[in-house]
């Protein structure tokens, strides 16, 4: 900018720049406005028990293709050892996503197990069969083998309507993982029920924690 252009700016009704940000700050604020109004945080309603029987069966399919003769039975006895349902909050899209408190009600579903003492001629053969059963079941691979910045093996997964999967040995541990979860979110059409129910019984007043779940059905081999 020149010193002629500086001073015609400032001259301009004696606003010049300062206008321009004021301006400018107005246009945001009201984008970002009309961006959150616009947002649809609305989810389908789907009865968590429901979700929770499909990634167990989808669960139970990878297991089975290990081809490990061990039952992992649900419940958590250490990170070494378990069979577990889990959920994240959900938040509103837009601007403002993660400024805003969750939304009330809803969840994003998903199981995690894990196997302990599992040595690596065993879990690179597992980890294959596994690869093999979901492209045999119509699954995507998204990843595949040695992963050399954390040494670890692993197997990944998607699926239409919304399914991810993965299974990773960690040799550091000898332990093998597996992960399945929803990737969209949903609404627990129970959840003002459950949450007065609650409220009535225990005298409990709070925002959603996560479904209402038993631990899942444990997890045989082929």
């Amino acid at each position: 900018m020149t010193e002629s252009e500086a001073s015609a700016g400032k001259s301009r009704g004696g606003c010049g720049t300062g206008c321009a940000s004021v301006v400018l700050l107005v246009l945001s604020v009201a984008m970002a406005l009309i961006a959150y109004a616009s947002t649809d945080s609305t989810y389908p309603d789907v009865d968590p028990k429901k979700t929770a029987r499909r990634l167990s069966g989808y669960s139970q399919d990878a297991y089975a293709a290990l081809g490990i003769d061990r039952t992992l039975e649900g419940g958590y006895v250490d990170v070494f050892t378990n069979n577990t349902y889990g959920s994240n909050d959900c938040y509103p899209d837009g601007l403002f996503s993660f400024a805003d408190p969750p939304v009330d009600g809803a969840y994003r579903l998903y199981q995690e197990w894990t196997l302990s003492k599992v040595r690596k001629a065993v879990a690179l053969p597992a980890l294959r069969g596994v690869r093999d059963r979901l492209e045999a079941k119509g699954w995507h691979i998204t990843e595949y083998g040695k992963n050399e910045q954390i040494e670890e093996w692993s197997v990944g997964a998607e699926r239409d309507g919304g399914y991810a999967i993965s299974v990773t040995w960690e040799p550091e541990y000898q332990r093998l993982s597996g992960f399945v979860s929803t990737s969209s979110c949903a609404m627990d059409p129970n959840w003002p029920e459950e949450k007065r129910e609650q409220e009535e019984e225990q005298g409990y007043s709070g925002s959603y924690d996560e479904p209402d779940l038993d631990f899942p059905p444990a997890l045989t081999p082929a």
